[in-house]
């Protein structure tokens, strides 16, 4: 397998970082244990999170996370006893709503029909329940970061929404457009640019029978909010268009890096392979695999003999039934990080391994992650070598 420097050396690399994965993988502990190292060797980091993980927060040290981006103060490391990192880690959580508000208010050109824009209770729905929204402001946010010229970032790491079967999120731009501006949105506007009206369009010999049973269902009225909803949007298509563009420039741009997150058990791996294949198909390759919460093997290779275990517990007070209970635990365990090794061999041979494409396991912590010490940890399991292996330690007690 790879070593760990191919992981350091394709960070290295890396401009945005997307790390994707299906849920519950620990994805985005992950991203920020990435950012984490990212600012340790010196960068300009920040981890920007679209699943609403508040418990990212406390992990990072922060009261809170929210749209506007949250430095984490060398403070926060020492309180821990840690060491600050050479570079600068920020982390940003996605509100959707507030992301609409910022680009409606940065990019509409006409004052007045952005005021009414913002008041239109469909808007409200827009920007917070339609299908793809949350995608599509996601979009819009690595826009923002990858652009800026002020505090420029080295690095953005970009924890995206969970997914089971593809990278929906690729899709949000051209999705978002084409539901602000199809041939049927434009039928719906063409009265607005005459007669400020849509009743008599909306109900005419030629509507089709679908506008005319949403009229009856939905009223008169809420078509035509509808119809000023997007005619208040006028002006900011070709925003959207040239943005949308830029963002896939983005992420099919070499210095982006795509990272799959799963675990070492059949279904999650299934779904890692999903994601390659779907990334494959749009031609972005994929620059790692880490395969989270491994079981940590208690032996390097060959167990020693069951006998010479055994004899280690009973040669420090341990009862029979104490040194068969450990030795079935050890065994089991030693089992089932085998089985993690030859899962990991496997989808390794699929994706054709190479020093540019390392997949990692990446064992399992002991406790769970909550402050920055477990961060830093995970980090260090991530990024470090291979842990030691060697005899586990024989139980330190006698029973009672």
């Amino acid at each position: 397998m790879p070593p760990p420097e191919s992981l350091s050396l394709e960070l290295d690399r890396a401009k945005v970082l997307v790390c994707v994965g299906a849920g519950g993988v620990g994805k985005t502990t992950t991203s920020a244990a990435v950012a984490m190292e990212a600012a340790r060797r010196g960068r300009r980091v920040i981890v920007l999170t679209i699943d609403p993980a508040r418990r990212l927060a406390a992990a990072l040290g922060l009261p809170e996370i929210g749209n506007q981006e949250r430095v984490v103060s060398n403070e926060s490391f020492e309180r821990l006893g840690l060491e600050p990192p050479r570079g600068v880690l920020s982390a940003m959580m996605l509100d959707v709503k507030t992301s609409w508000d910022e680009v409606v208010m940065k990019y509409h050109p006409e004052p007045e029909a952005k005021r009414r824009l913002l008041e239109n209770r469909l808007y409200f729905t827009l920007s917070t329940a339609l299908a793809g929204s949350q995608e599509y402001m996601a979009m819009e946010k690595l826009y923002d970061l990858a652009t800026r010229t002020e505090d420029p970032l080295d690095l953005i790491v970009l924890d995206t929404p969970p997914a089971s079967q593809a990278v929906d999120f690729l899709d949000a731009p051209s999705k978002m457009l084409a539901a602000l501006d199809n041939d049927a949105t434009r039928w719906l506007l063409e009265p607005y640019t005459t007669a400020g009206r849509v009743t008599s369009r909306l109900f005419d010999a030629g509507s089709s029978f679908v506008i005319r049973s949403l009229g009856r269902l939905t009223g008169t009225a809420t078509l035509e909010e509808l119809a000023e909803l997007l005619s208040q949007f006028q002006g900011m298509y070709e925003g959207f268009r040239q943005r949308a563009k830029a963002v896939r420039v983005i992420l099919s741009d070499p210095s982006t890096s795509f990272w799959v997150v799963a675990a070492p058990h059949p279904s999650p791996i299934e779904t890692a392979l999903s994601f390659y294949d779907r990334l494959s198909a749009d031609g972005i390759p994929v620059g790692a695999f880490l395969l989270n919460r491994a079981e940590p093997d208690p032996f390097e290779h060959t167990p020693p003999a069951p006998e010479l275990l055994r004899a280690r517990v009973l040669a420090v007070g341990g009862s029979e039934a104490l040194a068969e209970r450990w030795l079935q635990a050890v065994q089991s365990s030693h089992m089932a990080a085998t089985l993690e090794r030859e899962r990991r061999d496997q989808l390794a041979a699929k994706v054709g391994i190479s020093e540019a494409r390392p997949v990692r396991l990446v064992p399992e912590l002991p406790v769970d992650i909550h402050d920055l010490a477990g961060l830093e940890a995970l980090r260090a399991s991530i990024f470090g070598a291979d842990p030691p292996f060697g005899e586990p330690p024989v139980p330190a007690f006698r029973e009672s």
